[in-house]
């Protein structure tokens, strides 16, 4: 039966025309559309950059934005978490470190933050004095990065001062707003 239906086959390409038709290979067929944020995301992952924040826009001046408000937010967790971070660090200490001055390097990363959140505002003005806003306003963008702390007021807290204790400042917000600070912006 297979022997049939190969003969017969063989039979009908060999009376169709002589000419074959080839799928041409321009360009790839997608059927999802491709952000321009996520382009960006995967250009720079290509190019050896800091990624980009999840959900944070590709452009300097949303990505500022998102940046002050990410930092804002887990700066204005402070006071909720501290006691919890006081208890867990507490419950495991640092041998060779008093809880005091385990406690005082939280308060000096909540200064550095504040003088970070300094310079992400000079870089969220040098985009704005350029035109390259790309209509988008100040409170929108930073908005979008205080949505990472979304729920935080409802979170358990020791659940909450753990993550706020774990979260860092991606990369890629400092070294774009050291680029940009320096005149360095993108197009």
């Amino acid at each position: 039966m297979a022997i049939a239906a190969l003969i017969s086959s063989l039979a009908l390409m060999a009376s169709a025309s002589s000419t074959l038709t080839l799928a041409q290979a321009d360009a790839p067929v997608t059927t999802t559309q491709t952000s321009p944020d996520k382009q960006a995301a995967a250009d720079a992952l290509a190019k050896g950059e800091a990624p980009f924040p999840s959900g944070a826009p590709a452009d300097d001046y949303g990505l500022m934005g998102w940046c002050y408000g990410a930092l804002s937010g887990h700066l204005n967790l402070y006071g909720q978490v501290l006691p919890e971070v006081k208890r867990i660090e507490g419950e495991f200490p640092d041998k060779d470190r008093s809880l005091d001055d385990v406690m005082k390097d939280y308060a000096a990363q909540h200064a550095a933050g504040e003088k970070i959140l300094t310079s992400y505002a000079h870089a969220i003005s040098v985009e704005e004095a350029a035109g390259k806003t790309h209509g988008q306003k100040r409170p929108t963008v930073i908005a979008l990065g205080r949505q990472v702390w979304n729920g935080a007021d409802k979170a358990d807290p020791r659940q909450m001062a753990q993550v706020w204790m774990s979260w860092g400042l991606p990369d890629r917000c400092q070294a774009t707003a050291k680029r940009v600070a320096g005149g360095k912006t993108k197009e």
